[in-house]
């Protein structure tokens, strides 16, 4: 009689994980997909709200302004004959996201552009969607242009609803990462390597000093040798720290040799492509 209750109420607990994190059916449970399903969730929620905003600068002849709130609601008017570029909000660190997404993290656009709206009425000189600065109809935007500098930044009012919809596990714009089921996952491992190089990874400076100082002398190893183990270190640090992390992912190493004290090492590295940019 134990038994049956206490298997019963394992399948009830399954059931309602399955419903918390959507898409994990019962007969795929296990406790590593219920750790990489709630990062999943969690990251994806970060996806979306880093979407929302797009900033960008322009360099060459420029002069006027605009500023819209949605294509029905626009006044201005600017002429441009420029080179630009628009990326992710004035945050580089966070340009991870769609790089991990395999997402263009920069538009570039350049030439003569001259443009005047009001209301949703506008006027240009020619109408290439991929050579200017962004523009979808329920965008909240503003630029402003003067001299050899044009800046711009831009709300997409349609990713703030993603981004809403995605904690009642909806996703408007279909661009939620979803779980691989078929990728090969060691997340002990990665654990482990992740909290080694997070609480070793200092030792890459002596080590590196040491190694090209053998190879190319002792003002190379102080100098070249010294800044190349600064890197590294930092390097170790963050992969480190989000190896720990993301654990249950359980990826491959990101960094080669995978640890500080790898036998038979030498001064060569090697960086793979991010896990998380393959498969999920």
């Amino acid at each position: 009689m134990g038994n049956r209750l206490a298997k019963r109420w394992a399948l009830w607990m399954v059931a309602m994980t399955s419903l918390a994190l959507p898409g994990l059916r019962a007969e795929e449970f296990s406790v590593n997909q219920m750790f990489v399903r709630g990062e999943l969730y969690i990251y994806n929620r970060i996806a979306d709200l880093f979407e929302v905003a797009r900033c960008g600068v322009a360099a060459g002849p420029a002069i006027g302004a605009e500023i819209a709130i949605t294509e029905y609601a626009q006044i201005g008017a600017y002429a441009a004959n420029e080179k630009g570029i628009s990326f992710p909000h004035f945050m580089p660190p966070l340009w991870l996201v769609p790089y991990f997404e395999d997402t263009p993290v920069f538009r570039v656009h350049e030439g003569l552009y001259k443009t005047v709206s009001f209301g949703k009425r506008r006027r240009e000189n020619r109408i290439i969607a991929d050579e200017r600065f962004h523009r979808a109809p329920w965008d909240v935007r503003a630029q402003a242009a003067l001299g050899l500098i044009h800046l711009y930044a831009n709300i997409d009012t349609m990713e703030i609803k993603d981004f809403v919809a995605g904690f009642a596990g909806f996703d408007p714009s279909g661009d939620d990462a979803e779980l691989d089921p078929t990728a090969r996952r060691k997340p002990v491992d990665q654990l482990g390597r992740g909290v080694t190089n997070f609480a070793t990874g200092i030792v890459e400076i002596p080590f590196n000093m040491v190694s090209v100082n053998k190879e190319e002398g002792d003002l190379a190893g102080a100098t070249t040798g010294f800044v190349r183990g600064t890197w590294r270190f930092l390097m170790r640090e963050v992969v480190g720290l989000t190896e720990i992390v993301t654990f249950p992912f359980g990826w491959d190493p990101i960094i080669e040799p995978a640890y500080p004290f790898a036998p038979a090492r030498n001064t060569d590295w090697r960086v793979n492509p991010a896990p998380f940019k393959r498969h999920y």
